[in-house]
């Protein structure tokens, strides 16, 4: 867990304008707001999915990549609600095809994506912070061993869901005012697919 809030630290410190990590208040409130018990949750919620293999059910409501995937919106679609209309929540889709080796049937990767857009026009920069959703048993054709991957990559994909939290505001907070656009990207198909879905 100590290395979570030390990624999300270190997330949260290059998308700010000061490099004075150490004195400048806006990165200290950040820091400080995140939170331990919702980066546990995260990871404990990822693990009851069982295996989040790119294969795996997209229908079932509780166990696969599909129930992980919906969950994974929801939470973005929760902090956009409190964005003032500047966090887009969707799901970047790719169709793929069987290839006989890491797909074994159609489906599509879908990539939930949170973007949070900059308040400067002119700044064309995304900075992208990235973790990938699937996960995997020794076999990689393997879609129904339980997979539960809460180190490769559920504390990626918790950092990732508490960076987009802490970026916004809850109830008391303000709404920090980024010039550069930052995606929150969550990859299905990195483990599963040899890095398909970041093509």
């Amino acid at each position: 867990m100590k290395g979570i809030l030390i990624t999300c630290t270190i997330l949260v410190s290059f998308t700010l304008k000061s490099q004075k990590t150490g004195t400048d208040p806006e990165v200290n409130l950040l820091v400080n707001s995140v939170s331990s018990d919702s980066l546990r949750s995260y990871v404990e919620k990822l693990v009851r999915f069982g295996t989040r293999h790119t294969m795996s059910s997209t229908s079932d409501p509780v166990k696969g990549i599909g129930a992980s995937k919906s969950w994974v919106l929801s939470k973005f679609r929760t902090y956009a609600a409190n964005s003032d209309g500047r966090m887009h929540v969707y799901l970047q889709n790719q169709d793929v095809r069987p290839d006989g080796k890491r797909i074994s049937r159609r489906t599509s990767l879908g990539n939930p994506v949170a973007l949070l857009k900059g308040t400067d026009p002119s700044d064309k920069r995304i900075f992208v912070i990235g973790a990938h959703l699937d996960s995997r048993a020794s076999d990689v054709m393997d879609w129904q061993t339980a997979a539960p991957g809460a180190n490769d990559d559920g504390s990626g994909v918790a950092a990732v869901i508490e960076s987009a939290r802490i970026y916004l505001p809850v109830k008391h907070r303000q709404l920090y005012h980024f010039p550069k656009t930052i995606s929150c990207l969550l990859f299905r198909a990195f483990l599963n697919q040899a890095i398909l879905a970041c093509r």
